[in-house]
């Protein structure tokens, strides 16, 4: 069926706002950090589990959002999804300890990752393959109004108001979302679904559980290195099992037959190895400025909205130059061009002033955005069709599993840095360097990409639905 423009254009907002949602809670959570700590009385540090279990939840539950969306109907689990993000948004607010924030965030992270995989589903589905591109493109530009005023709001709300309110503010979203769902979004009868690989979603699941508590557990004050060996020996022994059990099934919940195709293989590794390097930047800024710069909250958040204004400015040529230059170029060079700049925030001290570090936010957001659009489009280059729905699901997968891991291991360099001691800015500077070395490490992954890589999503030459 052909759809109108104006229904697509009324998707791409829906599915925009779907994630217009989760950023936003994201990002609003990180200039609240110091506050919150206070408040629960926790290490600013420790509280990065809060963090963790959102993302965590994120990349346990994306598997299965296509199997349900098959089942129930796509748009009635989208919608459904809504409503549970913003039913764990007004009890993350009435959290009195670490403990109920990370379980009442761990919930959200499920209404989130519906959210996202099946909001990225119904583009895959909704545009061709030569809109696909363009359609991620304006996707992010929405997104990015959330990167701009989470940060200020979430500082602005912990100055004037009080923490709680920052995930209070999701409910009257949320309720906007569900209308214009509701009314926007085409009817999708449920299909005869293949059974459910529970016996893998177990296994999956369950080692990326233990892997990223155990990563989380590396950063904290008193290290029990030993569980924590064990717990990790566990997490890789369960992966390992759930390779060798989706060979013998026909549906396992993550389809490991993709990774055959190689620019689908390079685009979630490649993803997976660089957020490990700067995907814990939206963690390690405002507890910068607040804890090493001793700026307020609402100060921390403006001086991080240049971040959304970089991902803007972004998309004016980003998308021009990757046609121009082809997926492995542009990944090699834009690559370095983030570690370069993550070894910028090393020259920041009491005396930098505040214009040269929105300066610098506004040029990571720059580069940060332009490594979204050549990573995240990469994946869908040489994927049939038939197989959209299984390739989102890994690609969000990945990508939210690389988040998680991201602030987990920002957070064990400030610890390993700062040896249980003050964070000062040196700490800062010591982390900001060792992410940078991480991220060009995963420059050696975009290498192996071909010249003639990924031009089929560059041109409209393309015979694809």
């Amino acid at each position: 069926m052909t759809l109108t423009p104006t229904t697509k254009r009324l998707t791409l907002f829906s599915v925009a706002l779907a994630l217009f949602m989760d950023v936003l809670d994201s990002n609003i959570i990180n200039t609240s950090i110091p506050a919150i700590s206070h408040s629960l009385q926790v290490d600013p540090i420790n509280l990065k589990i809060a963090l963790i279990s959102y993302f965590l939840s994120l990349a346990i539950f994306i598997p299965m959002s296509g199997w349900v969306a098959d089942k129930y109907g796509t748009k009635r689990i989208f919608i459904a999804a809504f409503g549970l993000f913003i039913f764990s948004s007004f009890f993350c607010g009435y959290a009195h300890t670490l403990s109920e924030l990370v379980i009442a965030r761990s919930v959200q992270g499920i209404g989130g990752a519906f959210m996202i995989s099946l909001g990225r589903l119904i583009l895959a589905q909704t545009f061709k393959r030569h809109e696909l591109v363009e359609a991620m493109n304006l996707v992010i530009i929405v997104v990015s109004v959330a990167v701009m005023v989470g940060p200020f709001i979430g500082g602005f709300i912990t100055d004037h108001w009080s923490w709680p309110w920052i995930f209070w503010v999701n409910i009257p979203t949320g309720l906007f979302a569900i209308l214009l769902a509701t009314s926007v979004l085409k009817d999708t009868a449920p299909r005869r679904v293949r059974p459910f690989d529970s016996i893998g979603f177990i296994l999956f699941g369950g080692s990326l559980a233990l892997l990223c508590f155990a990563l989380s557990a590396l950063s904290e004050t008193q290290v029990d290195s030993k569980n924590i060996s064990i717990i990790i020996l566990i997490a890789i022994l369960m992966l390992l099992l759930y390779l060798v059990h989706a060979k013998r099934i026909a549906h396992p919940v993550i389809n490991m037959k993709l990774f055959r195709i190689r620019t689908f293989r390079i685009s979630t590794s490649g993803n997976l190895c660089a957020r490990l390097g700067f995907g814990g930047m939206p963690f390690l800024l405002p507890l910068l400025q607040q804890i090493g710069l001793g700026y307020s909250a609402q100060i921390s958040g403006l001086l991080l909205m240049p971040i959304a204004f970089g991902i803007i400015f972004s998309k004016l040529f980003s998308l021009f130059i990757l046609r121009k230059t082809g997926y492995r170029p542009y990944l090699i060079v834009n690559t370095l061009i983030v570690a370069v700049i993550l070894c910028l925030f090393l020259t920041i001290n009491a005396q930098t002033s505040m214009i040269t570090i929105a300066l610098m936010t506004f040029i990571f957001g720059i580069a940060l955005s332009a490594q979204y659009t050549g990573m995240n489009s990469l994946a869908f280059a040489d994927i049939h069709e038939d197989e959209l729905s299984a390739s989102t699901t890994i690609t969000s997968t990945v990508q939210v599993l690389a988040q998680s891991l991201g602030v987990a291991v920002g957070a064990i360099l400030l610890r390993y840095f700062s040896n249980g001691g003050t964070l000062s800015l040196t700490v800062f500077h010591h982390t900001f360097l060792a992410m940078a070395g991480l991220t060009v490490l995963s420059t050696l992954i975009f290498f192996s990409l071909r010249t003639e890589d990924g031009k089929q999503m560059l041109t409209k030459n393309v015979t694809s639905s």
